[in-house]
């Protein structure tokens, strides 16, 4: 059973890279070979990207590529805010 490949993801000789084109201040674009894992764990091990089917690319294993939108913020379950329990209330 072959896992699905993220999209742009090729496989050569040393694992997968994928191929992004970088904006530089001269106006110049250029390509460049940025190395992909297929796992999140490796991804933040060895500082990899790493495709999430909902968030898109997360680079070197820890952030995003872009930005998220506020309605996905909004939906997250997280919770902002110290936690009530760190420093009780004497009542």
């Amino acid at each position: 059973m072959t896992k699905e490949l993220p999209p742009g993801v090729k496989k050569v000789s040393e694992g997968y890279i994928r191929e992004k084109e970088i904006a530089y201040p001269d106006g110049d674009t250029r390509i460049q070979r940025r190395p992909v894992a297929l796992t999140l764990e490796e991804a933040k091990a060895k500082h990899m990207d790493y495709y999430h089917p909902d968030l898109g690319w997360i680079l070197e294993g820890y952030k995003l590529e872009k930005d998220r939108e506020p309605a996905s913020i909004m939906a997250d379950s997280s919770v902002a805010g110290p936690d009530p329990n760190l420093f009780p209330t004497k009542v």
